[in-house]
């Protein structure tokens, strides 16, 4: 081959060798800042609660609150802490294994009204604390539908866009979140 042919075809593989080094370092850049923000978001998250887990716990402990009425509320406000702690956490983990390929459905049958109808609960406590209300409305159709599905994986997402409402909606003309359930062609929505 004439030299020029061989001088071209190499530049041209080096070029194409330096946008795939390009195209990766950026990739490479861009995770380690989602995961910098996740970790940053996880730090926030964590601290919130364990700063009040603290402040009651030393006040409990020393009788700092002795009004009957007021320990209980203390107690109340501790045990939705831990709740709220073990719900980090289990997001935290859930993501660790969602990365590593580990993360496994279990997908089972649910009527859809039952699957509601466990998971309200926690959303209207998580609502309430934020001074706001959820309104659920099923559609008569999806009163008997039947869903294949993780109900723990529905109940996150549900929460966390509860979650999202009550800390970002907080002083909304409407306090009142919606959830509403229908049946589409195949799938529910």
């Amino acid at each position: 081959l004439p030299t020029t042919t061989i001088l071209g075809i190499t530049w041209g593989i080096t070029l194409l060798a330096l946008a795939v080094l390009g195209f990766t370092l950026r990739a490479a850049i861009g995770y380690g800042e989602r995961r910098a923000r996740f970790a940053s978001a996880v730090t926030h998250e964590l601290r919130t609660p364990l700063t009040t887990f603290r402040m009651y716990s030393e006040m409990l402990a020393d009788d700092v609150v002795t009004d009957p009425a007021a320990r209980r509320e203390y107690l109340g406000t501790l045990r939705q802490e831990a709740d709220r702690l073990s719900r980090v956490v289990e997001n935290v983990l859930a993501w660790s294994r969602l990365e590593q390929g580990r993360f496994a459905s279990r997908r089972e049958r649910h009527g859809l009204a039952n699957l509601l109808q466990r998971l309200t609960p926690s959303l209207q406590r998580r609502l309430a604390d934020a001074g706001m209300t959820l309104q659920v409305d099923l559609d008569p159709a999806a009163t008997d539908a039947v869903v294949v599905t993780d109900e723990d994986a529905v109940g996150q997402i549900l929460f966390n866009l509860v979650d999202n409402a009550a800390k970002y909606a907080r002083g909304a003309a409407d306090p009142t979140v919606h959830l509403a359930a229908r049946v589409g062609d195949r799938f529910v929505q």
